[in-house]
């Protein structure tokens, strides 16, 4: 499992905070979030305790994420996915990035989320090789 897979895992799982486990104390975070197709966002930062805070205000119940493409390079880790309903109806797309200290744990992440567009991950010739 890449790093994505198992944080997104975490978070979505019975325990969300668990995912916790995966991020560094000194974390620095930035989420960008759209939640309808106009040009308005909202910008949550901070650190560890308001990460906490976020995952622990966050509604999670009836939508998970869904990784469709996930890559790392030396410290960094990517992954494109998609927030789902548990019905499968897609919610929007995101684009995650973070930066891993020694120990694998997340120290930079960024992350954006738009229902304004989607990637045909099936039509990457690349996922079926």
């Amino acid at each position: 499992m890449t790093f994505f897979e198992r944080y997104f895992a975490a978070l979505d799982g019975p325990d969300p905070r668990s995912s916790l486990e995966l991020v560094a104390d000194d974390v620095e975070f930035a989420i960008e979030w759209a939640s309808g197709e106009d040009r308005r966002s909202t910008q949550i930062v901070g650190g560890l305790a308001e990460l906490r805070a976020f995952i622990d205000a966050g509604d999670m119940n009836d939508w998970a994420h869904h990784v469709l493409q996930a890559a790392q390079d030396g410290a960094t880790a990517f992954a494109l996915g998609e927030t789902r309903y548990h019905s499968g109806e897609r919610i929007g797309t995101f684009l995650a990035v973070a930066q891993l200290d020694a120990d694998g744990r997340m120290r930079r992440y960024l992350v954006a989320r738009t229902p304004a567009i989607t990637f045909d991950a099936a039509a990457d010739p690349a996922r079926h090789q």
